[in-house]
């Protein structure tokens, strides 16, 4: 205890004498690592420094050397973090891995990807700083590899790890252009990845122009424009441009033509306009077929309309309301063509809970200016005046409201099978069902 504490006396008094190995064995038995380590590294013993490190536990003491090591022994360094993986966090790392001399940068930087593979694949880690410096090395040094990691990544921006914007920017700064196409699109910039495509290859950029979703054709047939274009005029292969036509749908022959230079004769594509007006063919018979499809449908809906004019319907004294089972004829009622009848204000008792609030307060208004009618119509009867009594106005009213109510029938129309879901008793009706029962 009495040497514990007061180990820099001891250590001054060894070292006055000039005996190291004594100093470095009384550090090793003090447990006082960081000095063994730092007396090594003073040695340029890099490897016993390294082999000190994996000896001892604290790890603090790996985050704090590892950036010196790694400029002088970095395949033994990462070897070490990855025996270690279970305890260091690769963050923590990051210092000692963007660490590196000139003279040796490519085999620091292939021993850090090394090591950021292992966290990415093995340790799954998924922080942002890890995957953009591993994609910064891939572009740097790896371009071999920087496709498949960005393929390995996915294509949902919510579940790829590394920064799209950092990685444009990466990218184009080292001409990596496939990977700017595939980030291109990724961030939906599909006419940016068409034209820098079209620099590359003329397949890649045809695979980025299906990339937009299928109910964006207008893009789509812009992207194929773009690349018929590209490939009349600078690479002058009209007939490759042709073959665009039975690659894409979306394409006619009337939108490449403005593309060919005037010395192209008609035998380039003669049998594309040939199949062209085919199909313009082809399309005008199917049109005169819907349109004659469309008269006879007319005539018909004409006839019964013809024929509803003359339709009636009998109503028996004993006839009763569907809806509340009293005789029909006591008061104003609707009859449907299904034969199903209610009285007026029944139906609209059952309609209005389900129509929405403007066309319930709308029913509202129409029921009290109607009744506004009917009571200055009895005024103006028992006044024998009926001169200011306004007929017309009542029609409209009474015409709008049977609109909103009776459109349908409530028992055979839509508004059935709307409520095909809905109890038969409401959930106060079943609560008071239940305490009746108890």
């Amino acid at each position: 205890e009495c040497v514990s504490n007061n180990r820099g006396v001891v250590y001054d008094l060894i070292a006055s004498h000039g005996n190291v190995e004594d100093m470095v064995f009384f550090a090793v038995l003090m447990q006082d690592f960081e000095k063994v380590i730092s007396h090594y590294l003073q040695q340029d013993d890099y490897n016993g420094a390294l082999l000190i490190l994996r000896k001892q536990s604290d790890v603090e003491l790996y985050y704090k050397f590892s950036p010196l090591l790694m400029q002088y022994i970095p395949k033994e360094t990462v070897t070490a973090w990855i025996a270690k993986s279970a305890e260091l966090e690769p963050m923590k790392l990051i210092p000692a891995l963007v660490q590196y001399d000139h003279d040796k940068y490519r085999e620091q930087g292939n021993e850090a990807i090394t090591y950021l593979e292992f966290c990415v694949e093995k340790l799954t880690n998924k922080e942002m700083a890890i995957h953009n410096y591993l994609l910064s090395l891939y572009a740097i040094l790896r371009p071999d590899r920087l496709m498949q990691y960005l393929d390995i990544q996915g294509t949902d921006p919510d579940e790829i790890c590394y920064d799209l914007k950092y990685a444009l920017r990466l990218c184009m700064e080292h001409d990596r252009k496939k990977a700017c196409v595939h980030i291109y699109s990724l961030m939906g910039l599909y006419e940016e990845a068409v034209d820098l495509a079209l620099d590359v290859d003329v397949e890649l950029a045809k695979t980025q122009a299906e990339k937009p979703e299928d109910t964006d054709d207008e893009l789509k047939k812009k992207l194929w424009l773009r690349i018929a274009r590209h490939v009349v005029e600078k690479e002058k292969d009209v007939k490759r441009a042709m073959e665009f036509l039975h690659e894409c749908d979306l394409l006619k022959i009337e939108d490449i033509l403005p593309f060919f230079p005037d010395f192209v004769t008609i035998d380039h594509f003669k049998d594309a306009i040939i199949t062209s007006l085919q199909e313009y063919n082809s399309h005008i018979e199917t049109l005169k077929e819907e349109m004659d499809e469309a008269t006879g449908s007319a005539e018909e809906i004409r006839k019964e309309i013809q024929s509803f004019r003359n339709k009636y319907s009998t109503v028996k004294a004993n006839d009763k309301c569907a809806a509340c089972n009293y005789p029909l004829m006591t008061r104003g009622f609707y009859l449907f063509p299904c034969q199903h009848k209610f009285h007026s204000d029944c139906l609209i008792e059952e309609v209005i809970p389900n129509l929405t609030t403007t066309k319930k307060n709308r029913v509202v208004d129409l029921q009290r200016k109607l009744a506004e009618h009917e009571s200055s119509k009895l005024q103006q009867q028992q006044s024998n005046d009926l001169s200011s009594l306004n007929i017309p106005k009542h029609l409209d009213i009474k015409a709008e409201l049977d609109d909103l109510v009776a459109s349908e029938c409530l028992y055979c129309g839509d508004f059935m099978i709307r409520c095909v879901d809905k109890p038969f008793i409401d959930e106060e009706e079943e609560d008071q069902s239940h305490s009746s029962w108890n």
